[in-house]
């Protein structure tokens, strides 16, 4: 077994070992930002994420306030015409259309790490003719 380990550390040398020790090093520096960051998670932990942040109930101003102080989160698309088309055919049916809310805000927002590929997640929060909120769905997918 001693022969094994020499063998191995003949094999590299010092410098060898020391360059790919901050390879490695570097490789696990670039990956905290997928492991804290929480819109690199699955869609339903993302969507309790935003609940917890944004809970049905609350107004729409405070939901915009909300959006635009978390810079993770993008620009949001506000329409306050309408409401969002519920993009799960589970809800409404192949051939069928739900439209959620009165009014809407959407988010879309592309997260790129070097090694890794990039999420797009999207939120869309939905709201009745007061302006409460009343719905958020999210989807996320990954982007090669």
């Amino acid at each position: 077994m001693r022969e094994k380990n020499n063998k191995f550390s003949k094999r590299f040398s010092k410098r060898e070992k020391i360059i790919f020790y901050c390879l490695v090093v570097v490789i696990m520096l670039l990956s905290i930002p997928a492991i804290v960051n929480p819109m690199r998670r699955p869609a339903p932990l993302i969507r309790l994420h935003v609940l917890w942040n944004t809970p049905i109930g609350m107004n729409m101003e405070e939901v915009i306030e909300i959006i635009e102080n978390n810079e993770r989160w993008g620009s949001p698309i506000i329409n306050r015409d309408s409401g969002f088309v519920h993009p799960s055919p589970w809800v409404h049916g192949a051939s069928g259309t739900l439209i959620v809310g009165e009014q809407s805000i959407q988010i879309r927002h592309i997260y790129s790490i070097p090694l890794f590929l990039d999420r797009t997640v999207r939120i869309l929060w939905g709201f009745d003719e007061n302006g409460k909120l009343i719905e958020v769905y999210v989807e996320s997918w990954f982007v090669s």
